[in-house]
């Protein structure tokens, strides 16, 4: 008797189980290292924009919001960045009052499968 070469149809199902049960497992440890990806990238660009805001008021003071294209000379890459895409906004606004300038959104911190206000970060 001569043995046939090839998989059995059990051992197909065991391989196609054993690689459903990693991509299970890989799947949220890619969401959430890309929703972490998203907020270093979202929080870099707050500190980036509240910077170039103190420049521009340092150079024309000015009291309430401030267009986003007044501060582009006063950006490296002379573009202005967007907000994380979770957050699922469009842009930033930036506003000076009494001399403080705040960034909305501002920074933000991972929280389960979502980004959320980082109160402990100004």
């Amino acid at each position: 008797m001569k043995k046939k070469k090839g998989f059995t149809l059990i051992e197909l199902i065991i391989v196609i189980a054993i690689l459903a049960l990693l991509i299970a497992i890989a799947i949220p440890r890619y969401q959430r290292s890309n929703l972490s990806a998203q907020a270093t990238a979202h929080n870099a660009n707050v500190r980036v924009i509240k910077n170039a805001a103190i420049l521009y008021s340092m150079d024309k003071p000015t009291e309430g919001t401030i267009k986003l294209d007044d501060l582009k000379p006063y950006l490296e890459s002379g573009e202005v960045p967007t907000p994380a895409k979770a957050l699922k906004k469009d842009a930033f606004t930036v506003k000076a009052e009494n001399g403080n300038i705040t960034v909305e959104p501002g920074m933000v911190k991972v929280n389960g499968d979502k980004l959320e206000p980082d109160t402990t970060k100004k």
